[in-house]
C-alpha cells in the first residue's frame, strides 16, 4: 500500500539516532493537568506517551526545576505549564525513567527541555557544593504570562553568574542524559530566556563582554552550548527554539543565521520560531495557516549543517509534506495537533486526513479567560483534561437504542456521532436545511475558517457514519412520542433581545444575522455588546467596508475571551482596522431610525448616527422548547446552549458525558 505522506513520514537519520519520521511534539504540556506533584502524574504520562506511541518521532518534555526558591506565583499564572520535576529525587527518576524506556519502545526519541520558569539556577561547584544563581535580580512583575518574558532580565546578572549560569545548563543536561534522555531542547525564542534576552538588541543593552556586537551579545549562548555540548558528547542530540527573525530593532534575518552558523558546532536542530511568543500559537485572525514556514526555509536555504524544524500551525499533513518535499524544511513541530487529536499520528499514517478534528485554534489549551480557574481544556477534543474521571464517566453500552437528537447544531451532531460510535441508531431532527445550527454563520466570514472547517468535518462524518437527518423539519414532541427509546434536546439558544425602547425597529438586527446577510447592513453601524460575538461582527463589518462602533459595558472588549497567546492577536486585529471603534463604559439607552443614544461612564448621554444597529448582548437557552419533549420516551436528555449558553468546548464536554452514560 502506498504511504499517503511519504515526505512526513520518512525516517530520519541524526547522528547515531534515527527519527522514526518528521513529526515532533512540541515543548508543551497541556495545562494544568499535572498537580503539585514532583513526578509526572498519571494523566501527564499517558498524554506524553500517547503522542509517542501514535507517531510522534521526537518528543520534547516540559522543563524541570528544583523545589526551591519559588516564588509564590498567584493562581492566574499558568506555572505547571512548566512543571518543576523534582528529577534528583530518586522516587521521582523512577517515574522518568519507566516513561522515557516506554517511550523508546514505540521508537520515540525524548527530549528534556531546558527552561527556568523562576530565574533560579542550580550551580554545582567543582567541590560539589551546590549554589542558587538567581537571575532576576529585580523584583518580579507578574502579570500572566508576561512573567516569563521579562526583557531585561538579562541587564541585571554578573558576568560571573553567567558563567555559572551557563555551567548549570550542562549540568541539567548530565542529568537528562543520566534518565535516558535523547536530548535536550533549549529555550532561545522571543526574549523569554537569558539566551535570547543576551542575543537580543532589544533586551541586552550591557556594555561589558556580553553586550554590544553580535559577537558578544552571542557570547553567553555560545558558552552555554558549550557548556551543553560537553554534557551531551555523541550521546544527545542539541536542539534550539529560536526566532528567525525579531521584531523592528532586534537581529535581523540574516544576523540570526550568522548566529547559527557560530553555534553550528553545537546544534543538531533548530526550531524556527515566531519573532515574538504569542504569535507562535497562531489563531483563526492570521489566515495563513504556517505563518512562519518562510523564517524556516530562508534558515535551510542557508546550508547551515543542522537540521531545520518550524512550528506554528503544522496541521494539515498534506502541507507538512509539501514543505519538506520542497526543501523548505526537515521537521515539523506540533502541539496543538497532539491535543485536539490524541491520534494524530496514527490517522496520518492511515491517511484519515477527513478523520482529523479541525482544532480551532482557540488556544483554550492554554487556559479559557482570565475569570476564569484555569484547567485543562480543548474545544473539539472533550476527553481532554477529563482523564481523571473518565474511567467513572464511561459506562458500558448494555442495549443498543434507538435514539432521536433535535436539534442538528454542533452540540446535537456530536452528541450523535458519539452515540453511533457506540452503536446506537440516530436520527437528528433539524428545522433548517442544512446542518450547523448556531455555527453556520462561520461560512460568511474569512476569520472564521478554522470554525468553518470544523463544522465541515462534523457534517462530513454524520453523512460518513450514516447518521439519518431529516432536515427541513421542527420536530414537536408529538412527532417523536413513542417512536424511540430516547430523545435529546440539543434546540440551542436564541440572542437575547435587550429592553431598551427601539430594539425591536427595524433597522436593528442580531449579529448572526448581521454576519450572515451583510448586504443588508447599513453604511454606519453600531453594535450593543462588546464581547467577543460583538467584537467579531464589528471586525467583520468593518472589513466589509462598513463605519462600526461598539458601545460595551464593561472597561475592556471581549473581556472574557481566551487570556493566554489569544487575547493580544485578537486585540491586534481589531485595531488594525481603521473603521473600527469602540465606546467603553457605555450602555445603550435608546434605539432610533437613525440613532443610537447611550450613556457613558459618567452618566451623560450621547447620540450616534446608525443606519443598522447590530444587538449583541448575550443568548438565552431554549429551555421550555427543550423541556417540551420530556416524556416523549423512556429516557429524556438535553445538551448544550438549550440548558446553559456556553462555548463548542462545554457543548462537546457535555455531549460527551451525555453520550457515554446511555
Amino acid at each position: 500500500m502506498k504511504v499517503s505522506y511519504p515526505h512526513l513520514l520518512q525516517p530520519l537519520k541524526v547522528g547515531k539516532f534515527i527519527l522514526k519520521n518528521r513529526m515532533q511534539s512540541s515543548n508543551s504540556l497541556p495545562h494544568f493537568s499535572q498537580g503539585p506533584e514532583a513526578y509526572p502524574a498519571g494523566a501527564t504520562i499517558a498524554h506524553f506517551l500517547g503522542r509517542a506511541r501514535t507517531g510522534a518521532a521526537f518528543v520534547t518534555m516540559a522543563g524541570f526545576e528544583d523545589m526551591v526558591n519559588h516564588p509564590d506565583f498567584p493562581d492566574t499564572l499558568d506555572i505547571s505549564h512548566f512543571p518543576e520535576f523534582d528529577l534528583r529525587n530518586a522516587q521521582c527518576q523512577n517515574y522518568m525513567v519507566e516513561l522515557v524506556e516506554a517511550m523508546h519502545g514505540v521508537g520515540s526519541l525524548v527530549s528534556g527541555s531546558l527552561f527556568s520558569a523562576n530565574r533560579t539556577y542550580r550551580y554545582e561547584n567543582e567541590k560539589g557544593e551546590v549554589e542558587f544563581v538567581d537571575a532576576n535580580p529585580r523584583e518580579m512583575v507578574i502579570e500572566g504570562a508576561t512573567a516569563m518574558m521579562n526583557p531585561s532580565v538579562g541587564d541585571d546578572v554578573p558576568a560571573e553568574n553567567l558563567v555559572k549560569i551557563a555551567k548549570s545548563y550542562g549540568q541539567r543536561t548530565a542529568l537528562y542524559k543520566r534518565l535516558g534522555f535523547d536530548a535536550v531542547t533549549i529555550h532561545m525564542s522571543y526574549r523569554a530566556q537569558l539566551p535570547g534576552q543576551l542575543l537580543s538588541p532589544l533586551s541586552n543593552h550591557r556594555t561589558d563582554e556580553y553586550g554590544g556586537s553580535l559577537e558578544n551579545r552571542a557570547r553567553f549562548a555560545l558558552m552555554m552550548l558549550q557548556e551543553v555540548k560537553k554534557a551531551a558528547g555523541d550521546d544527545m542530540l542539541i536542539e534550539i527554539q529560536f526566532s528567525g527573525v525579531e521584531p523592528e530593532g532586534g537581529y535581523t534575518q540574516e544576523e540570526g543565521i550568522e548566529f547559527l552558523r557560530l553555534a553550528e558546532p553545537y546544534i543538531d536542530i533548530v526550531q524556527v520560531r515566531s519573532p515574538e511568543g504569542d504569535p507562535n500559537h497562531p489563531i483563526p485572525f492570521e489566515l495563513n495557516p504556517t505563518p512562519f514556514l518562510d523564517l524556516a526555509a530562508h534558515v535551510k536555504a542557508a546550508g547551515l549543517d543542522m537540521l531545520v524544524s518550524s512550528v506554528g500551525g503544522y496541521f494539515d499533513p498534506e502541507q507538512a509534506d509539501k514543505a519538506i518535499a520542497e526543501g523548505k524544511l526537515d521537521l515539523v513541530a506540533m502541539a496543538r495537533a497532539w491535543i485536539s487529536n490524541p491520534d494524530y499520528g496514527d490517522l496520518v499514517y492511515e491517511g484519515r486526513t477527513e478523520d482529523i478534528v479541525p482544532c480551532l485554534r482557540c488556544n483554550k489549551c492554554h487556559g479559557r479567560g482570565k475569570r476564569d480557574v484555569l484547567a485543562t481544556v480543548c474545544s473539539v477534543n472533550p476527553k481532554f483534561g477529563f482523564e481523571a474521571v473518565d474511567r467513572y464517566l464511561v459506562t458500558p453500552v448494555r442495549e443498543r437504542k434507538n435514539i432521536a437528537v433535535i436539534g442538528g447544531g454542533p452540540g446535537g451532531m456530536r452528541t450523535a456521532l458519539f452515540l453511533a460510535d457506540r452503536g446506537h441508531t440516530v436520527t437528528i431532527f433539524e428545522a433548517e436545511s442544512e446542518l450547523g445550527g448556531a455555527i453556520r454563520h462561520a461560512d460568511y466570514v474569512d476569520f472564521k475558517w478554522t470554525l468553518r472547517d470544523y463544522k465541515n468535518y462534523l457534517i462530513h462524518q454524520v453523512e460518513k457514519k450514516g447518521i439519518h437527518v431529516v432536515l427541513n423539519t421542527r420536530a414537536t414532541p408529538e412527532m417523536v412520542a413513542d417512536r424511540y427509546d430516547t430523545v435529546i434536546a440539543a434546540v440551542g439558544a436564541q440572542p437575547v433581545i435587550p429592553r431598551i425602547p427601539g430594539a425591536d425597529g427595524a433597522n436593528v438586527t442580531v449579529a448572526t444575522n448581521a454576519l450572515m446577510n451583510a448586504g443588508t447592513i447599513g453604511k454606519t453601524v453600531v453594535i450593543i455588546g462588546g464581547g467577543e460575538v460583538g467584537v467579531e461582527t464589528g471586525m467583520f463589518l468593518a472589513q466589509q467596508g462598513r463605519e462600526v462602533t461598539v458601545i460595551e459595558m464593561r472597561d475592556e472588549l471581549a473581556a472574557d475571551t481566551t487570556f493566554m497567546h489569544y487575547r493580544s492577536m485578537f486585540q491586534a486585529a481589531w485595531e488594525a482596522i481603521p473603521s473600527f471603534h469602540f465606546i467603553l463604559n457605555a450602555s445603550a439607552k435608546e434605539i432610533g431610525p437613525d440613532s443610537v443614544t447611550y450613556t457613558d461612564g459618567n452618566g451623560v448621554d450621547h447620540k450616534l448616527p446608525a443606519d443598522s444597529v447590530v444587538l449583541s448582548v448575550g443568548m438565552r437557552s431554549k429551555s421550555d422548547e427543550a423541556l417540551s419533549f420530556y416524556g416523549a420516551a423512556p429516557r429524556f436528555y438535553m445538551v448544550g446552549d438549550c440548558k446553559q449558553p456556553g462555548t463548542i468546548q462545554t457543548t462537546n464536554r457535555n455531549a460527551y458525558a451525555t453520550a457515554m452514560s446511555i
